[in-house]
């Protein structure tokens, strides 16, 4: 995935940055978020596919992906935004010639303060999407209402919100729940780091689960066949 150029005016802030310093006690990191393309997205549906007649139809996202997530800072107002580009947009996005690249990611205004749950809100988001060019097919991307957990214990490693999904004319809607960093699973191997547990990379207090089927880990793990992702909603702890 690849990291868009939203503005000339936002600048990314530099993960670096945030965490100098050798304080004993936790800094308070406000509405960090961990900036890559390497988080893990789950989308449980809550409203099945409806075409726009109303009438029910079989297309679906895909129950997780990789997600791109990323936030920028406008230091001349210092205000935030939050971009997310999903897979499945990504990986579709070279072949598109008739979708600017900025449509192709979800920009959303992300708030600079956390609130009383620890969560930075990025409330609502233009819609992303792209064109497959060999079907003549738009899919669609719809996020809205995203909370960053950004707690000093886990600061912007998980996050949830909604997704409307549009693909093939056919319109379902999710919850969405996402961790980072992406890590490859398979409960058949029998031992916890390949199973979202102790040494498979993710935070030991994570409540993480293995979805088959999808790939996502961030280095070539071609045995594992799955991809860890929130067990409940975020925040998801032990």
């Amino acid at each position: 995935m690849t990291k868009n150029i939203v503005n000339t005016a936002l600048v990314l802030l530099g993960t670096g940055s945030l965490l100098a310093g050798c304080n004993v006690e936790q800094p308070d990191p406000g509405c960090f978020v961990q900036e890559s393309p390497h988080w893990a997205v789950k989308y449980d549906q809550v409203e099945a596919g409806r075409d726009a007649a109303g009438d029910a139809c079989d297309t679906a996202a895909p129950p997780a992906e990789m997600l791109g997530v990323y936030r920028y800072i406008d230091l001349q107002n210092g205000t935030a935004k939050l971009a997310l580009r999903p897979q499945g947009l990504a990986s579709r996005g070279p072949a598109d010639e008739s979708t600017d690249q900025s449509e192709q990611t979800a920009l959303g205004d992300l708030a600079t303060d956390r609130d009383a749950e620890d969560f930075c809100g990025a409330p609502s988001f233009p819609a992303a999407r792209v064109r497959v060019a060999s079907s003549g097919n738009e899919i669609v991307y719809q996020y809205a209402n995203v909370r960053v957990y950004s707690a000093p214990s886990a600061p912007g490693t998980q996050l949830t919100g909604e997704l409307t999904y549009t693909n093939n004319g056919c319109t379902s809607k999710y919850v969405v729940n996402a961790l980072w960093p992406a890590v490859g699973c398979d409960p058949e191997v029998g031992t916890a780091e390949t199973n979202c547990g102790p040494g498979s990379g993710l935070n030991p207090d994570f409540n993480a689960t293995c979805v088959m089927g999808v790939y996502c880990g961030i280095f070539a793990q071609p045995d594992l066949e799955g991809c860890c992702v929130p067990t409940n909603q975020v925040p998801s702890f032990k």
